[in-house]
């Protein structure tokens, strides 16, 4: 049974209906305790920029996703268009490196070197077609009768009572780690690992995140009376991948259900060699983008919590360490950390809604 795409892959799917809603989300940074001191604007006025990465000379590489544009900012100079989706397409999931950054251009794993040379490295919609890796894993609420599956709603927008993976690709997050890159796909809910040589293998499939359905829940949801007491799995959509540094995969996980609170957010490890997954913090609000200190520390923005939330090296309890507006990337380079805030602004249509994304430097 295929689902409808739910209004909780805002991010993941790249919907902006709730735009007017976002933008009610902490209008102004504030900082907290031990947090860093007052913000640098890098770049202002983008359409949605909710990706940034920040080479080793410190020169900035952020998206404008739903506009299709790529840009590079070196320090003391203006700001470069370094690619621009002819066929209006998504453009984010930056990773640099040494010689260049890997992006991806709707579901097209891309680099582009230093020096101007762009290439098409792997097709991932066609590799989910192909190997759909969460294809055996179910979702929904396996155990309520069929009759009570009967009872649940249909149509747009709705969660089925059962479904298993479907073949969906939305590549949200990248990591680049020598010459490959690592890559979570949030509508396959796949960590993939791409060669440069076009080569894709499924690293992990995270798994499904389970919610005891209440009478509350139910009644939020639309789901019939009979299915309270029941577990509803939902899709734990990765929304981005860093390498820490004990050799693991860090991943946030935005989980397809309600940006409330009801299904939580949180932040997983996958072992690159062996595909193990451990949860090292759970209960965050629309987790889009994370990064690793040097010291192991985890920052993660949640994007309709309005805030940068930090995770000590080791897991324990998450502190908020910036408020900030809507904030979805998260990058670390040395003393610095940089954002992506207002990154829901200008989707709207509405009048005065105007792009007010922007890239934004914090010294740590």
């Amino acid at each position: 049974m295929s689902p409808s795409i739910p209004a909780r892959r805002l991010v993941a799917a790249g919907v902006a209906a709730a735009a007017a809603l976002a933008v009610t989300v902490a209008p102004e940074a504030t900082a907290t305790s031990a947090a860093p001191g007052a913000p640098n604007a890098v770049a202002k006025k983008l359409l949605s920029p909710l990706s940034v990465d920040v080479t080793a000379k410190d020169a900035v590489v952020y998206s404008a996703n739903f506009a299709g544009t790529l840009y590079l900012k070196k320090p003391g100079k203006k700001a470069e268009v370094i690619f621009q989706s002819a066929k209006q397409r998504e453009v984010g999931a930056i990773a640099v490196d040494r010689t260049g950054a890997w992006f991806v251009h709707g579901a097209t794993l891309m680099r582009r070197t230093w020096k101007g040379e762009r290439s098409a490295v792997a097709n991932l919609g066609k590799f989910e077609k192909a190997e759909n890796p969460d294809g055996d894993v179910t979702y929904g609420a396996p155990t309520v009768s069929e009759e009570c599956a009967s009872q649940f709603p249909t149509g747009e927008g709705t969660l089925p009572p059962q479904y298993e993976g479907i073949v969906e690709s939305h590549p949200y997050g990248t990591a680049a780690v020598g010459r490959q890159a690592y890559v979570a796909d949030a509508a396959g809910n796949t960590i993939l690992r791409v060669g440069r040589n076009g080569s894709v293998e499924s690293v992990a499939v995270l798994p499904p995140i389970p919610v005891e359905i209440t009478a509350e829940v139910a009644e939020g949801l639309g789901f019939p009376e009979c299915s309270v007491g029941h577990d509803y799995n939902f899709e734990p959509v990765p929304t981005d991948v860093e390498m820490g540094p004990d050799g693991l995969l860090y991943v946030t996980s935005l989980p397809g259900g309600p940006e409330d609170g009801t299904v939580p957010g949180g932040v997983f490890t996958v072992d690159p060699a062996s595909g193990e997954v451990a949860e090292v913090a759970s209960g965050l609000v629309s987790a889009t983008g994370l990064d690793v200190a040097p010291n192991g520390d985890v920052y993660v923005s949640e994007l309709f919590a309005g805030k940068i939330t930090r995770i000590p090296a080791g897991g324990g309890e998450p502190s908020t360490y910036l408020e900030v507006p809507l904030p979805a990337a998260v990058e670390i380079k040395g003393r610095h950390l940089y954002t992506t805030e207002n990154v829901l602004t200008g989707l709207s249509g509405e009048p005065g809604d105007v792009p007010a994304g922007k890239v934004v430097r914090y010294k740590r």
